[in-house]
């Protein structure tokens, strides 16, 4: 018997056509640019011509390195590991993604390379290692400003990536603190303390993942881990971003 009200397959299908078309359409009369040099590129899911992609410091076969260099930034015991997609340079094609995706109303730049950064990691997450994934929160003016928290963009994608769960009401920040880049690492520090809030619900959650954009200093990180360790003793915790900036 035939149920009524769900779509059949050739429905779906001409649904499927009928999307492609548009979009087809509409990447003819708007092509899709390269979103750093502004070449017109052939594939629509990507961000990047092959030039570009090619300039970026992608952390492939440094995962050592950059586990070393996040934790220790952090230097707290609850952090047991840390990734990162790329290296992130002043002025290179990675200032470039992390600016559109903050700057240019760009959700998507964060969604796609959230799921870059799960491709990544597909077979060096095991199953079932963490329960949750939570993105670093923005003050909700930010937010409201910006019209989304790109690290919340970036965490939905890596979720989709690697099927972790992800939610965005077990933290906030409650503080809307100044920006950090003209800041050393003691002002940083201070200018994001007691920023956030943590939910009683991390009581009964043994592993999380923290998804951010970028980290140079790891204060802001270090922030929310204290204060989720406030909720949660024994809680462990992984660092996962889309850059991390050298430091000599």
């Amino acid at each position: 018997m035939k149920r009524s009200g769900f779509p059949n397959k050739r429905t779906w299908n001409s649904r499927k056509v009928l999307k492609e078309f548009l979009l087809s359409a509409f990447t003819l009369v708007f092509p899709i640019q390269c979103v750093s040099c502004g070449l017109e590129i052939s594939d629509k899911f990507k961000l990047l011509c092959f030039g570009c992609a090619s300039r970026i410091k992608w952390t492939s076969h440094m995962d050592k390195e950059v586990h070393s260099q996040i934790i220790q930034l952090v230097n707290l015991p609850c952090v047991w590991d840390a990734y990162s997609l790329f290296f992130f340079t002043k002025e290179g094609v990675e200032q470039v993604l992390i600016h559109h995706l903050k700057y240019q109303d760009s959700k998507y730049t964060g969604f796609f390379l959230g799921k870059r950064l799960g491709q990544k990691l597909k077979n060096k997450i095991q199953e079932g290692s963490i329960d949750l994934l939570i993105s670093v929160p923005s003050h909700h003016r930010k937010k409201y400003d910006r019209g989304y928290n790109q690290s919340e963009a970036i965490a939905k994608g890596l979720s989709k990536q690697l099927n972790i769960p992800f939610s965005a009401d077990f933290t906030f920040k409650i503080i809307n603190a100044s920006s950090q880049t003209r800041l050393n690492k003691n002002e940083r520090a201070q200018n994001v303390k007691n920023s956030f809030l943590a939910s009683p619900k991390f009581s009964n959650v043994n592993s999380i993942g923290i998804v951010d954009d970028v980290i140079t200093s790891g204060a802001t990180i270090k922030e929310l881990c204290k204060t989720i360790l406030e909720i949660n003793r024994s809680i462990r915790i992984t660092i996962f971003v889309l850059g991390v900036v050298g430091h000599d």
